[in-house]
């Protein structure tokens, strides 16, 4: 019998518990819906300022089509003969800046055009691996489950969604099927860094308002796993969206989030100070 929804569980080196084409359709469905709320911009609207304070509305949508160009590079095998392959090692203050120059002259016609593109290419290259045990490279370094960069590149345009949330037209809420994948990568991530300098925390955490509330960090370090639906009681608590957006970086520190400060809070703090 398979397992339950309210079970699922991600590790870095196995990717997806299950249903491994649960992570493409949310990505796809996500670009879709997101590219559709672009295109109801006005042009001052793509001028705006965002939540990431040196990049404007088509900057960020800018970011978002080198993003998707940089997966299906990396799904395809393409990437160190692709354009990002002449730049240094990843870097999220500064190297997400350099692709953005290439892109400069973009109208924002073209730049839906290049994620409506995109979004298709990526689709298909995932539709190829959907049955593989293909390993990619991480952008924390060391390799990960092809699904598991997938979901890296979802959490990414979630959030950058929400950068942008003043200024795009209302939408539909997100579904709980990219709540609950965006919920186990945003922990995984914070996780996976915090195992960088030390062990991985061994904690459950409450996110309030997600679709299975309880989820319970675990594993070795290089092979962290996150559990959607634990049973255990929580050591920390906070809304949904607010410690997802904390560790990134976006918002009040974690701590000032869940009300408590712990070692378990200050190890997945870590990601906020690379993202910053």
């Amino acid at each position: 019998m398979s397992a339950e929804p309210s079970r699922l569980t991600l590790t870095e080196r196995s990717g997806l518990s299950r249903d491994p084409e649960a992570v493409r359709e949310a990505l796809y469905t996500h670009r879709i819906r997101l590219t559709g709320r672009l295109a109801e911009l006005s042009p001052a609207d793509w001028t705006a300022p965002t939540r990431c304070t040196e990049w404007t509305v088509h900057e960020v949508a800018r970011h978002l089509v080198d993003v998707a160009e940089f997966h299906v590079a990396c799904l395809t095998g393409r990437l160190a003969h692709s354009r990002f392959g002449r730049l240094r090692e990843f870097d999220p203050t500064s190297t997400p800046g350099e692709w953005l120059r290439d892109s400069a002259g973009r109208s924002p016609e073209q730049t839906i055009d290049a994620l409506v593109t995109l979004t298709e290419a990526e689709h298909d290259s995932l539709g190829r691996l959907i049955d593989a045990s293909a390993t990619v490279t991480s952008p924390l370094g060391g390799r990960w489950h092809w699904s598991v960069l997938a979901l890296h590149i979802l959490w990414d345009a979630w959030m950058h969604e929400r950068d942008m949330s003043a200024t795009l037209r209302a939408g539909r809420p997100q579904s709980a099927a990219i709540q609950r994948l965006v919920a186990l990568y945003g922990l995984l991530v914070s996780a996976s860094v915090a195992a960088r300098s030390g062990e991985v925390p061994q904690v459950t955490v409450r996110l309030v308002g997600s679709p299975d509330d309880m989820y319970e960090i675990s594993g070795p370090r290089g092979d962290v796993r996150v559990t959607a639906g634990a049973t255990s009681s929580p050591h920390l608590s906070g809304r949904f969206e607010a410690v997802l957006e904390s560790v990134a970086g976006r918002g009040p520190r974690l701590a000032e989030v869940v009300g408590v400060s712990n070692p378990a809070v200050e190890h997945l703090s870590r990601l906020t100070a690379i993202m910053k």
